[in-house]
């Protein structure tokens, strides 16, 4: 079966001195497509540079994640000159959100909050998708979003409530949930419970490597070519053969990348 990984971070230290054996690993595997998104400056002309080096399967998101809100006002500069630079050679901006999971400090919320705007503005600017983090912030990261109407929007590792994923499906514009190692765990219940009462139409499949390995390799370095254990679970929890699973994945992230 084929697959796409809709959000890896291969140029990490974890992984980026083993990117041949990953990329092949993933190909026997059936992966036909790895998109590497951007968190901080230094990571932007990595993928670039992965991207060129393994054209055939590996694409460009580039953006920056909120962890690095406080950063000064060159830092930013020098990032959307990358990307600007560069908008024909990426597939989204991302992976742009919201983090509130280590302080809740206001001044950090509206710095946050004034970069994700900035950066979906900048994404409508170029009609190209967004790629979401959204951890401990769901009800903020919900309202820009509605706000904002992105051309296209992918909620990576969905975390939130299923209050929250019924809003989103009801604003009338395209959102995509990303599923990946954890829909394997034991308790995971959220997750697994919108997985298996919605339709497999508005998820992608993602790893989010080096991050989040699916059991039975939980705790270890997750790459690509894990993505069939994610499907395994889908199709448990759907009660579907895991080809018809893979297929409609696989649609997904095509009809969210822009690739059909």
């Amino acid at each position: 079966m084929k697959y796409l990984d809709c959000h890896a971070h291969l140029y990490d230290e974890k992984l980026c001195n083993q990117i041949d054996d990953i990329v092949s690993s993933s190909k026997r595997n059936g992966c036909v497509g790895i998109y590497n998104c951007g968190d901080s400056l230094d990571s932007l002309t990595k993928i670039l540079s992965i991207k060129d080096q393994y054209s055939d399967i590996c694409h460009a998101v580039l953006g920056i994640h909120p962890e690095f809100a406080l950063e000064n006002d060159d830092y930013f500069k020098q990032a959307y000159e990358i990307i600007n630079k560069n908008i024909s050679n990426i597939e989204a901006i991302g992976e742009i959100g919201l983090d509130y999971h280590y302080s809740k400090e206001e001044k950090l919320k509206i710095k946050q909050k004034e970069l994700f705007i900035e950066q979906i503005r900048l994404a409508k600017r170029h009609n190209l998708p967004i790629v979401v983090h959204s951890r401990d912030a769901g009800e903020d990261t919900l309202k820009i979003i509605k706000e904002e109407k992105p051309i296209k929007t992918y909620l990576h590792c969905y975390s939130d409530s299923k209050e929250i994923f019924n809003q989103y499906l009801k604003l009338g514009i395209p959102v995509f949930f990303g599923i990946g190692g954890v829909l394997t765990f034991k308790n995971a219940k959220t997750i697994q419970d919108i997985v298996s009462s919605s339709s497999l139409d508005v998820f992608l499949s993602e790893t989010d490597s080096p991050y989040l390995s699916p059991e039975p390799y939980r705790g270890k370095i997750n790459t690509p070519a894990n993505i069939p254990l994610i499907i395994k679970q889908v199709s448990k929890l759907k009660n579907i053969d895991e080809e018809k699973v893979a297929k409609i994945l696989l649609d997904n992230g095509e009809r969210f990348y822009g690739i059909k």
